[in-house]
């Protein structure tokens, strides 16, 4: 699909200066941004970085962990004793 988009002088300006900071063309920088984008197939895979967080804050919840205490073997493992 192509898009035309028509931009302000100073918003393509700082684009462009993103996509060169990174070392991209401006057109693969905003195929970047545009695939990456909350909503996106990209973004909505189980590998995306969205995605792998939720996982963790999940894994946090469902074993009462917390990043303010420290997590040790026997703290996860304190409800599994024989």
């Amino acid at each position: 699909m192509t898009v035309t988009l028509h931009l302000p002088p100073e918003a393509e300006a700082g684009l462009l200066a993103r996509a060169r900071a990174e070392g991209m063309a401006l057109e693969d920088y905003l195929l970047a941004i545009v695939t990456k984008a909350p909503g996106s197939a990209a973004a909505d895979s189980p590998f995306s970085r969205e995605s792998a967080v939720q996982r963790m804050l999940e894994f946090g919840d469902r074993h009462r962990l917390s990043l303010g205490a420290p997590v040790s073997r026997a703290a996860l493992h304190e409800r599994h004793r024989f």
